[in-house]
């Protein structure tokens, strides 16, 4: 492949359009069409920041082949998205097993309201550190490696669809067994010392599995999407990227504090938590309304 060829095929696996690149390059869009039907070429300065933009070398660049040296995860891409879907997952699972625990210690065994709040703080904080500890590592991936070489083959895609499926459609069988626990519960005997919502509490369980087990589904068919890895961590974001950015982090923040104003100081710790899925909710609103100002 020629360096024309090179430089047209790393800008499409980016999704970045002519323009975008002659912006990051500080350079006409004339300049980018010309370069890559090589009715000119850059000078040194300008190769060296296209190396750095698309993460490859000189010499694949100019005269290499790119996409035969697409095919190895020299970036140990794969094994570290594993142990991030791996993290947050299982920092969801912690939080989820702590409004468990609190419904069970709380309505189930009747308690005192101290100690069921505590054992939710503890054990929420702990799924909550964890997300973190998983954030910042992924963060930090992506910093040192913003582009990846896609490297999965046709086997492998395949393989991972199936696994997909057979994930969701397990974990949407957990979320229906939960249901028809919790509706059959009522005609279960109470056990001596607790009340009937035990059964409730069991049916939370059965929802929280399920949900882990989705919520994984979605991470690991999502890793395999390099194009997508590589598009949300382009050095060149549209301005409707950013603005969702914003706004999303903006919401999620906002429902963070009403969430430990609420369980903190009225005690709502049963009802405080619908704020996320809400938050979720606006989040998928407003990037759906940038979507529509700032069609490309």
């Amino acid at each position: 492949m020629s360096f024309g060829e090179n430089l047209q095929f790393y800008r499409k696996r980016n999704d970045i359009t002519q323009e975008q690149l002659a912006e990051q390059m500080n350079v006409s869009r004339q300049t980018i069409s010309k370069w890559e039907s090589e009715n000119s070429y850059p000078e040194m300065d300008k190769v060296l920041q296209l190396c750095d933009l698309f993460g490859c070398t000189m010499d694949v660049l100019l005269r290499g082949n790119v996409q035969e040296n697409l095919q190895d995860d020299t970036a140990g891409y794969d094994q570290h998205m594993n142990r991030f879907s791996v993290k947050i997952v299982t920092g969801i699972g912690v939080i989820l097993f702590g409004l468990f625990l609190q419904l069970l210690l709380g309505e189930a065994f009747r308690k005192p309201d101290y100690l069921v709040n505590t054992v939710f703080l503890l054990v929420a904080m702990t799924g909550i550190l964890v997300i973190i500890e998983g954030g910042m590592q992924h963060d930090r991936f992506v910093k040192k490696n913003p582009q990846i070489k896609p490297f999965y083959k046709e086997e492998e895609l395949e393989t991972a669809e199936n696994r997909f499926r057979v994930r969701i459609i397990t974990g949407i069988g957990i979320l229906f067994a939960g249901a028809l626990e919790a509706v059959m519960s009522e005609g279960f005997p109470v056990p001596a010392g607790c009340t009937e919502d035990i059964y409730y509490s069991v049916a939370l369980l059965f929802f929280s599995v399920g949900i882990c087990i989705i919520v994984y589904a979605g991470m690991q068919k999502s890793k395999y999407n390099v194009e997508e890895y590589n598009k949300e961590n382009s050095p060149v974001k549209s301005k409707k990227d950013r603005l969702v950015a914003v706004w999303c982090g903006c919401i999620m923040i906002v429902a963070t504090i009403i969430f430990f104003i609420a369980g903190l100081g009225y005690e709502l710790w049963e009802k405080c938590w619908l704020v996320y899925p809400i938050g979720g909710m606006l989040c998928g609103i407003v990037t759906m309304i940038l979507n529509g100002m700032y069609k490309e």
